[in-house]
């Protein structure tokens, strides 16, 4: 019995050494890779090993605080018109952009409108979702003209993912996602100590990754992921019409493929204005003339979008 006992021991030992040496690889070549890319501020040399779980929290009496970087300011509340509420993730946020190079400051300025940007980095649909279930938010915001919704393909990757990029995964920053039952979308908590210690490893998340994008998003299994994705924007849509009912509510396709159509049609029977990118220009926005090396639009993609966006909507009108 003492020999079995030992055996196991030394087992688990080698197995914890293991894992301990694999976190550590993925630590320092995630660093390296993030470091190359050019993402790490100055004061940043390295992410911390594992500097603990970060759990998906949002004050809606705090956000948005831009002074630190939390956020975009509210734009343009010297207008009397109805505001213009957008939403999405780092396109709609303005990364690498200043203030007055977004979306929303420019759709503001064009459209003499007040415009709240609600979108932040690596965010996607549930962010849309969670924050229509707060009843803060409307009491912050009067009932806009408009809901825009800054739709990309990884949208639909994100609603899965334990944490979305190798920033979060280094940070343990736990990403918002929400589970299907009895119809219902519920949002997952994260609170089994268990599952935690396990979802928090480096290598059980790349694992995770790798899962979502070979099983969950494989061809041929488009229905089932277009409409866990449209069960987040119909149940979005029916939250803010409690208090918004005659808003009109807008997804503006940034990027999109042609198996979007599925997703696109249940939208647009729920009451959904869709813009594609096509209906507005025939240039390349992933051109360097309208892209950022780190993959996200420039201040020329909200100069040439912004008008057309404000035209096909007629909201100057």
């Amino acid at each position: 019995m003492k020999k079995i006992f030992i055996f196991f021991l030394i087992n688990i030992i080698i197995l914890l050494f293991l894992i301990f040496l694999i976190e550590v690889i993925i630590w320092f070549q995630d660093n390296e890779n993030l470091r190359k890319q050019g993402l790490f501020p100055s004061n940043i040399q390295r992410l911390t090993f594992h500097s603990g779980i970060k759990n998906f929290e949002f004050d809606p009496k705090t956000f948005p605080r831009p002074e630190n970087n939390w956020g975009r300011p509210v734009v343009g509340l010297e207008y009397n018109k109805k505001p213009i509420v957008i939403f999405g993730c780092s396109f709609a946020y303005g990364f690498s952009l200043n203030n007055e190079q977004t979306f929303s400051y420019k759709l503001s300025k064009l459209a003499k409108v007040p415009v709240y940007n609600r979108a932040e980095n690596g965010w996607g649909i549930q962010h849309m979702l969670y924050q229509s279930k707060l009843d803060e938010i409307y009491k912050q915001i009067p009932e806009p003209e408009y809901v825009i919704y800054v739709y990309i393909i990884d949208h639909i990757r994100r609603l899965y993912l334990i944490e979305f990029s190798s920033w979060n995964i280094l940070e343990e920053q736990q990403n918002l996602r929400y589970k299907e039952k009895n119809g219902q979308l519920i949002e997952i908590q994260n609170r089994n100590p268990i599952l935690r210690q396990i979802k928090r490893l480096y290598f059980v998340n790349k694992i995770h990754h790798s899962y979502v994008k070979k099983f969950i998003l494989r061809k041929g299994n488009e229905k089932n992921f277009y409409d866990f994705a449209f069960k987040h924007f119909a149940e979005a849509k029916t939250e803010m019409e409690k208090h918004w009912k005659n808003t009109k509510y807008v997804i503006f396709f940034y990027e999109y493929k042609k198996e979007d159509k599925y997703l696109k049609d249940k939208l647009k029977d729920i009451g959904y204005i869709l813009i594609d990118k096509p209906d507005l220009t025939n240039e390349n926005l992933r051109s360097s003339k309208y892209f950022l090396t780190n993959n996200h639009p420039n201040e020329n993609a909200w100069d040439l979008l912004t008008p057309l966006i404000i035209k096909k909507l007629n909201i100057n009108e």
